[in-house]
């Protein structure tokens, strides 16, 4: 019964119709035997019951016999109830009754004498009607009943008398050579009765649950059960029962199916329930040797069982094919019990030296303190699980080995490995620094292990603990020279991370540092060249080392850092385009890995190179990520990194409250000793110059400056203190101040790329007269469109419209203007500056002039002339048909007479004739249809920094992009 309505058989039809056929033959004279065979649960009592109830009803004799696995090792057991049941007058049947109770005397009789007199009853009740003698469950009928109903079955053939039997598939009987018997009789038949289809699972499904869900569910019930009918009516009861059906096609799996898969494991036998026991610890490590191993059987009989459970669905191969057969199975066990087995199992998998991560995997179940053997296993299998990039599990095992391993240098190994495994995935990995400082006094490290702890507590901010490590390792590394070159190292990352910190590594290693100031590995080849960069010297071979570092290396916990540095090295050596091509093929890796680190690493990296392209929405994305992906709290003296882009995106676009936020987030006082302050610093100064307060803002860039000065860095990319001291000085009115300080950076004798010089550039122009203005201002806006740097080209743009609109040019004014507006809105840039812009005045004490502002101060017909051709102009000609339409030398023409530039000064600069200027210009209006300069799309400036900036760098991306082709 399910749900309260009669059964009725699925499927069944071609067996009901063979069975009658053979009652038919049978009610003719000829005797039948017929044999069912069928896995655990696929409904051969069903068959039997309803065939028999058939019968019954037309008039047949129905006799049962069942057999009892408690029962079969008692003779005659099963026959006893046949003969209770005998529909004859119990004085025919009281002879029998006394031979078999002889049997409980110790004493059985002769199956000969038992058989020839239940033969005698049956044919002459045959005689009547006809007999249907039905035997279930025949492996367990007991050899005494067997041997009668085999004696029978030979004197049966010519009788109204029809025997059925069923037995279990592949399951061990109490009477094995009675199939044989029964094959030898010419009136035997075997029938099989296979699983439901498909389809019968969702006939089956449909006469109880709605059309809909019955639909639904068809495919993940047969998949699930593989057409087992008890296992398919339990899922339908898991359904009946469940309060809020979902839409899922995957069925819901309840206490009915788990009860079932129970019910016919217990059905096959106590082995085979302790042998799926087994099986569901060792999942797919289970072979037939080892199982006999386990459950002390033959392997013979362990495969007879894995059959029968292949057979009954359960198993896909030597596994469960799905997890809520295993999860029935582990539910039904005591915990005590599944610890025991996943310890043996455990055991077992390294005795046949299978591999640690499968030996590991028990221990961590078996959650008993593991012996010097498993935290051997432990160990190797954290290792290999950091090399697939699972660092949870990997973690899950070396917490475990410290339980059976917390002192001594193997304790340390694991702790530190520990600390590895949780910075990769995020977690907390600081927690375990203070007692690695303790392993330290205790000299459990080796120097490899000290240098990791130095660079965990340094970044922790934890700078009073990291320095007598420091000591007594450079003490060490001055006394033993033949240390791991990762040691020798250490003075090279010091001088780009802690720069205060280098000069006490020097003193404390003496002689060695000074003779080991060449690299002595990669990593510290990285190091090197981001340290020739900051420093101003040899930047084209730092850039070369840098980018053949990034192309040789693989990506792991060890090379992490190195190609960060690497990545900064050609940051600050504004190699952007470069850059941004390893960056972004190292984040990719990152992502596919799951390894949030490394993601947070490199996400930094890219907000970097977004800020400095001028990509305010990126540069913020990009920051966020990198803080979100671990926690601020992870990022250690390094949070000035990701903070200092989101201060500099949100006071660009005057998002002050958002600075704020930011500026309160709290960040360790030992970041101000590192160098990951300087960014910090310029960006808060960036702000309070932003805000009006000038004094504070003044004393940010100082600290720069001093910082900078003392650790021997050069590089305006990294923190360009001048140009900010000079924006701040012109706030001041202190015009004579901020030329002295823009001209010092533009005299420097290195970093003269586009980018720092068109800034600088920009500060000076700001403190001269509007005429030497026009022409600084020119100047500038062509080198900043060499660079790339969108927002600062826009700010520059900015302020040649307004010198045009000082000197009554506004046709010129509107057109760089409009340019201007659009370059902003493409670094997400808010075009009328907030109050409290970070933006200098262009003269001491002058007022910001909105460009909507001076657009409207142009008279009303030059207006018209510049705003209708525009948009003539842009109708005419798509932004990405400009640089197809025009060759390179009208595109530099137009380029150049679009920012304000005579006939006469473009043939200057390109050193070509006048002529020739004005030859490329009519054929630049023929093709762009407009008629003249004021009708140039007002995307050209913006087309021209994309394909002018980054023409250099051009094989650099392909190259860069070929040599980590097989990067994930």
């Amino acid at each position: 019964m399910l749900g309260g309505r009669t059964t009725v058989l699925i499927e069944r039809g071609n067996e009901m119709k063979f069975l009658e056929n053979l009652f038919s033959e049978t009610d003719s004279g000829n005797g039948r035997i017929a044999l069912v065979n069928g896995a655990v649960a696929s409904g051969k009592t069903e068959l039997l019951r309803t065939f028999a109830e058939q019968r019954a009803s037309e008039g047949a004799v129905v006799l049962t016999m069942t057999g009892d696995r408690d029962r079969e090792t008692r003779a005659y057991g099963s026959l006893q109830r046949l003969v209770r049941d005998l529909p004859v007058p119990r004085a025919k049947t009281l002879e029998l009754t006394r031979l078999i109770a002889r049997s409980s005397d110790g004493v059985p009789p002769s199956s000969f004498d038992v058989a020839n007199i239940v033969l005698e009853l049956m044919l002459e009740l045959a005689e009547r009607t006809p007999l249907l003698i039905t035997v279930d469950d025949a492996q367990h009928v007991d050899a005494s009943s067997m041997d009668c109903l085999l004696r029978l079955s030979e004197r049966t053939r010519s009788a109204r008398i029809m025997l059925l039997l069923a037995e279990l598939a592949h399951g061990r009987s109490a009477h094995p050579s009675y199939r044989i018997e029964l094959v030898r009789q010419l009136h035997f038949r075997r029938l099989g009765l296979a699983p439901l289809s498909a389809a019968g699972v969702a006939k089956l499904l449909a006469r109880h649950l709605d059309p809909d869900a019955a639909e639904r569910l068809a495919a993940g019930c047969y998949t699930i059960t593989r057409g087992n009918p008890l296992l398919v009516r339990a899922l339908i009861e898991d359904q009946l029962d469940w309060p809020e059906p979902g839409q899922d096609a995957r069925p819901v799996v309840g206490d009915a199916f788990r009860h079932a898969v129970l019910t016919c494991l217990r059905r096959g036998g106590s082995d085979v329930l302790a042998l799926a026991r087994v099986v569901s610890v060792l999942g797919p490590d289970s072979t037939v040797e080892r199982l006999s191993r386990l459950v002390h059987r033959r392997p013979a009989d362990v495969a007879r069982a894995l059959k029968a459970l292949r057979t009954v669905g359960f198993l896909n191969g030597n596994d469960f094919r799905d997890r809520s057969f295993r999860e029935a199975v582990i539910d039904c066990m005591e915990p005590e019990d599944l610890a025991k087995l996943h310890m043996t199992a455990a055991r077992a998998l390294h005795a046949d030296k299978a591999g640690a991560g499968r030996v590991a995997h028990h221990l961590l179940a078996a959650g008993s303190n593991p012996d010097a053997w498993a935290v051997e296993q432990l160990h190797s299998a954290a290792k290999e699980a950091l090399r697939a990039d699972d660092a949870g599990r990997a973690a899950e095992y070396l917490e475990h080995a410290l339980t059976g391993q917390p002192d001594g240098p193997h304790a340390a190994a694991l702790r530190v490995l520990l600390l590895r495994a949780e910075l990769r995935g995020g977690s907390v990995a600081d927690r375990h620094l203070t007692r690695l400082c303790e392993h330290e006094r205790a000299g459990d490290l080796d120097p490899e292990q000290k240098v990791f702890l130095v660079q965990r507590l340094l970044w922790a901010g934890r700078q009073q603990d990291a320095e007598p490590v420091l000591d007594r390792l450079g003490r060490e590394y001055a006394r033993r020279r033949s240390l791991n070159s990762t040691v020798a190292d250490v003075g090279h990352w010091l001088r780009h991370t802690h720069p205060a910190l280098a000069p006490r590594w020097a003193e404390a290693t003496g002689a060695a540092a000074r003779e080991d100031a060449e690299p002595a590995w990669w990593a510290a080849s990285a190091s090197e060249a981001l340290i020739t960069v900051l420093g101003g010297t040899d930047e084209h071979g730092a850039v070369s080392t840098a980018e053949s570092l990034l192309e040789a290396t693989p990506l792991d916990d060890l090379t992490v850092g190195p190609m960060a540095a690497a990545l900064h090295t050609l940051i600050y050596a504004d190699r952007l385009e470069n850059a941004t091509n390893w960056c972004d093929a190292l984040l990719e890796e990152a992502k596919a890995r799951g390894v949030a680190w490394w993601q947070a690493v490199f996400s930094a990296c890219r907000a970097d190179i977004a800020l400095r392209y001028g990509e305010l929405s990126k540069a913020s994305g990009y920051a966020h990520d990198a803080i979100e992906a671990v926690g601020a709290e992870r990022w250690g003296v390094a949070i000035g990194m990701p903070l200092a882009v989101l201060i500099r995106v949100a006071t660009v676009i005057g998002d002050h409250e958002t600075v704020r936020e930011h500026l309160r987030q709290p960040v360790p006082e030992e970041m101000y000793r590192s160098g990951y302050c300087l960014p910090y610093l310029r960006a808060r100064g960036r702000y309070c110059l932003a805000n009006g307060r000038v004094e504070a803002a003044l004393a940010d860039f100082e600290r720069c400056r001093e910082l900078m000065t003392a650790w021997g860095f050069e590089a305006p990319t990294l923190a360009p203190w001048r140009t900010d001291s000079a924006r701040a000085h012109l706030r001041l009115g202190d015009a004579d101040r901020a030329r002295e300080l823009a001209s010092r950076q533009l005299a420097h004798p290195r970093f003269r790329t586009p980018r720092v010089r068109g800034a600088a550039l920009r500060m000076l122009a700001a403190t001269e007269d509007v005429n030497s203005r026009l022409a600084m201002l020119k100047e500038t806006v062509e080198v900043l469109n060499a660079s790339g740097d969108r927002l600062e080209l826009a700010q520059a743009l900015f302020d040649l419209s307004r010198t045009h609109q000082a000197m009554k040019q506004f046709a010129k004014a509107r057109m760089v203007l409009l340019r201007a507006r659009r370059l902003g809105q493409a670094c997400r840039l808010e075009m009328t500056p907030p109050r409290g812009s970070e933006e200098p005045r262009p003269e001491s004490g002058a007022e910001w002039t909105a460009p909507e502002q001076a657009a409207a101060a142009a008279p009303a017909a030059d207006a018209s002339d510049s705003s209708e051709s525009s948009g003539v102009a842009a109708a005419a000609v798509q932004n990405d048909q400009i640089l197809r339409i025009l060759t390179s030398s009208e595109y530099r023409v137009a380029t150049l007479a679009s920012f304000g530039y005579t006939n006469q000064e473009i043939s200057t600069k390109l050193h070509v004739t006048p002529s020739t200027v004005e030859q490329h210009l009519t054929r630049v209006f023929r093709k762009l249809k407009v008629s003249k300069r004021t009708d140039l799309p007002v995307d050209l400036q913006l087309e021209a920094a994309q394909a002018g900036g980054m023409r250099t760098a051009g094989k650099s991306r392909v190259s860069g992009r070929g040599s980590r082709s097989d990067t994930p």
